[in-house]
């Protein structure tokens, strides 16, 4: 009698090895999805706008609408450069007109901070792949202004004061006097920075007080000096640019092709810092202590899909 081929085999749970769904996530996590907790270099973070779609949408999609929203108030304000008695009259009467125009800018400059926080937030929790965009609903807009304005606020308090005060007494600018101009911006950028942080992370804009940042910034350590030059450098160059476009612009064709261009740098810039910014929180998390989930204004894209809303 021919012997019967029978599938059932009680040792083949030795000679194969069945890995559970956890265990493939937790290691596309460690190898790929999650940035390892080390302290980030410029060259990944000079690369990070450009290597996903949510960050190159930024540059190509959102810088056309602040452009045809933007050139107007450039051109007022250039004309408006002398700030003579006549020229606030005729200010006076162009801002309402220009007001619908100007919450308008208000409104899709406020959802590229949005969007720059989601960046932020991401960045913290170690993730490589961008985040989604985030929905266009006003208050949430309103909520993500609100949190740049009050670390903005703080950051120009404890560095502006001190520099507009400086600058009244110094006299005659020399190099020692942009020194110290520089040194003044990066203890506001160096705190603005991580009041942001604070106030994202905490879900709560009162996160964002003296004793929190300090706090924060004495158990970062060293490391923190790197994103504070960073934002420093970016702070400037922007300052620069948008000094050149208000009264530097050759002729008109050339200001609009520059204004352009400078949006599509002032976003570039933005999420870098904003990824600098972001791992040096991851790389120290553990010394900190912020948070132990992703704050609920938050969202985050699933692994493998481009565009995800939920």
């Amino acid at each position: 009698m021919a012997h019967r081929k029978r599938w059932y085999d009680p040792n083949a749970e030795f000679a194969i090895r069945v890995i559970s769904p956890a265990a493939q996530q937790e290691s596309w996590s460690a190898f790929k999805w999650r940035h390892p907790r080390v302290s980030p270099s410029l060259g990944e973070c000079l690369l990070y706008p450009l290597i996903d779609g949510p960050g190159l949408g930024l540059l190509v999609f959102l810088p056309p609408m602040m452009w045809v929203l933007s050139l107007p108030v450039f051109d007022v304000i250039a004309v408006l450069q002398p700030m003579t008695k006549g020229d606030w009259a005729l200010g006076l009467l162009i801002v309402p007109v220009m007001t619908p125009m100007l919450f308008s800018f208000a409104m899709t400059f406020g959802y590229a901070l949005l969007f720059l926080g989601h960046m932020l937030v991401a960045s913290a929790s170690g993730e490589n792949d961008h985040p989604r965009w985030p929905e266009w609903h006003p208050s949430d807009i309103a909520e993500g202004i609100g949190r740049w304005f009050w670390a903005a606020v703080f950051g120009a308090v404890l560095g502006g004061v001190p520099l507009l005060m400086y600058w009244m007494h110094c006299g005659d600018i020399d190099w020692v006097d942009w020194v110290v101009f520089i040194d003044l911006i990066m203890l506001a950028v160096g705190y603005a920075q991580m009041a942001l942080a604070a106030a994202l992370l905490h879900e709560n804009i009162m996160a964002a007080n003296p004793v929190t940042v300090f706090l924060a910034i004495f158990r970062t350590g060293w490391d923190y000096l790197r994103p504070c030059l960073v934002a420093t450098i970016a702070l400037i160059l922007a300052g620069l640019a948008c000094w050149s476009l208000l009264f530097h612009m050759p002729t008109m064709w050339i200001e609009g092709l520059a204004i352009w261009g400078f949006w599509v740098f002032l976003f570039y810039e933005a999420m870098v810092v904003v990824r600098m910014m972001g791992l040096t929180y991851h790389a120290h998390a553990l010394d900190l202590h912020w948070f132990r989930r992703r704050p609920r204004w938050a969202g985050s894209r699933s692994r493998g899909q481009l565009y995800a809303n939920s």
